[in-house]
């Protein structure tokens, strides 16, 4: 319901936007050279919009958030060269909104959604000084240029204290994404030049430049790297690439012949093409509801479609495993309390509450096995901390000393922080379960994108009672390590020093798949 109530309101601020851009061409025309670009732009950011929302089938909120992102800047756009007083006002109005979002908006793709330090602090002051701007509005222009001069210092300066803090992370994701962003920019300075060469002489031609040119490299850059894996929409699963392309093609020369008919100016030819495209949209909404309520006959095998049935097939999943749990879980867990109550005898509810308790720890660990919840409002090493501490509760006879190595600024992108707690988890279990030893050490960090966990015990093995015996025996050891190999990593079991074992896996950190983990999850 959610993605159908988005998909409408990006509709709706679409087709408010042509009738818009319908008023502004027939109020003042002919336009200058001002009004002509910023209308051409706001008209592409919201066709890449609604573009972008029909690939997003998976409704991952960084792309609905890029979404929403573009339309504001469409009206942005579209506002700032308007003379009306009602628009201005709103455009004022957007000025620290689109800012606010923007930040807030880059901070959340370069940490992909998890917890950091600072976080608390940087919403307050990005939102807190959003609002006083807002509030700036109401009371006059000069407190208005103020408090928005204000919000943009303050904001500016918390997303450079924020990047320089976890400038790793940052240098990681330049690295990882330095040819979409580089691409972007030779795009952007190309288009530049060539517009200055063919405007050259006309009045006004650079108008509102410091506002688009930022703009347009941070939406192809985003666009490039969000729409790697996700560049299949619904009318895929039915008409190949080359037949949309003619469909394409077709409508474009349509609007164009009926322009030339008619004799109107070429704006007019534009503004058909906006219409052209919230069509398509429409179509593809309408196409999205079906193929997910299974009402598709004629469905050709597409990206699209593929996806669309793995959804489904992990949907299934998801439902089969509810069932187990309702079923198989649930209703014991009640039929136990119940049994509980009527009876009277101390022995026999002694033994339902253990067995209650066991349950408990049963589900619990069944859940932490299909899935480790990481929590995004802390940090990965305090996700770690939590894990260890759990895993020492399931084992109160064990009084096992763990020290924990890892710098507080430590940064792992999915998913990479979900496999290396798995490993930290299956290593630690381990060295309870298995080890004499009464210490443990874990050093776990990430430089120049190579993870390093080490886990050290004081026990009494050594490395043969790992390596030379059946691996059956150890079968939670052996699958971690296919993983790791499988993952371009290494594992090494070595003695550790006077006794005990330390086991250490290195493995680099990829940036691409991170970036297509955190857009298809």
């Amino acid at each position: 319901m959610k993605r159908i109530i988005f998909k409408l309101l990006l509709f709706i601020n679409y087709t408010l936007l042509i009738i818009y851009i319908g008023l502004e061409i027939n109020i003042q025309m002919p336009c200058s050279i001002s009004k002509i670009v910023s209308l051409f732009l706001s008209s592409l950011m919201l066709i890449d919009a609604t573009y972008v929302s029909s690939c997003n089938i998976r409704d991952n909120k960084a792309i609905s958030l890029f979404c929403g992102l573009l339309a504001l800047d469409g009206w942005y756009m579209l506002l700032s060269v308007s003379d009306n007083a009602a628009a201005d006002i709103v455009f004022y109005a957007l000025s620290p909104v689109i800012w606010c979002i923007f930040i807030n908006f880059i901070l959340m793709f370069l940490f992909q959604g998890s917890g950091y330090k600072f976080k608390k602090a940087a919403n307050l002051c990005l939102t807190g000084t959003c609002i006083c701007s807002l509030v700036g509005i109401l009371i006059s222009d000069n407190v208005f240029a103020l408090l928005y001069d204000i919000q943009f210092l303050l904001s500016w300066l918390c997303f450079v204290f924020v990047v320089a803090y976890h400038r790793k992370r940052t240098a990681f994701v330049l690295k990882a994404e330095w040819k979409s962003i580089l691409s972007s920019l030779v795009v952007i300075i190309i288009l530049f030049i060539a517009y200055c060469l063919t405007t050259m002489g006309i009045k006004g031609n650079l108008s509102n430049f410091g506002v688009y040119i930022p703009a347009l490299l941070f939406s192809m850059s985003i666009h490039s790297i969000i729409l790697k894996e996700h560049h299949s929409f619904p009318l895929s699963a039915i008409f190949s690439r080359f037949q949309l392309m003619l469909i394409l093609l077709f409508g474009v020369a349509v609007c164009a012949l009926i322009t030339m008919t008619l004799g109107i100016s070429w704006l007019s030819f534009l503004l058909m093409l906006d219409a052209m495209f919230v069509f398509i949209y429409v179509c593809n909404i309408i196409l999205d509801f079906n193929l997910r309520q299974g009402r598709g006959n004629m469905v050709m095998e597409s990206k699209y479609n593929a996806a669309l049935a793995q959804l489904q097939q992990e949907e299934r999943i998801y439902l089969e495993f509810s069932n187990f749990l309702h079923d198989n879980i649930l209703q014991d867990l009640l039929s136990i309390k119940n049994m509980m109550h009527k009876s009277a005898r101390p022995d026999i509810q002694k033994i339902i509450t253990e067995t209650l308790d066991s349950m408990n720890i049963y589900i619990r660990e069944q859940m932490q096995n299909y899935h480790p919840v990481l929590l995004s409002k802390l940090t990965i090493k305090e996700n770690y901390q939590n894990l260890l501490a759990y895993i020492a509760q399931l084992f109160p006879e064990r009084h096992v000393g763990i020290v924990f190595n890892c710098p507080d600024s430590l940064f792992l992108v999915p998913p990479y922080d979900i496999f290396i707690y798995r490993l930290m988890k299956e290593l630690v279990t381990n060295v309870y379960k298995h080890s004499t030893g009464e210490k443990a050490w874990i050093t776990l960090t990430q430089d120049n994108g190579m993870i390093v966990l080490c886990v050290k015990d004081n026990g009494s093995a050594d490395t043969d009672s790992l390596t030379s015996v059946d691996s059956s025996k150890h079968r939670g050891l052996a699958l971690s390590t296919d993983r790791v190999h499988s993952m371009d990593g290494t594992v090494s079991i070595t003695q550790n020093f006077l006794h005990g074992i330390c086991v250490c896996i290195s493995l680099p950190m990829k940036g691409d798949a991170s970036y297509q983990y955190f857009i298809s999850r």
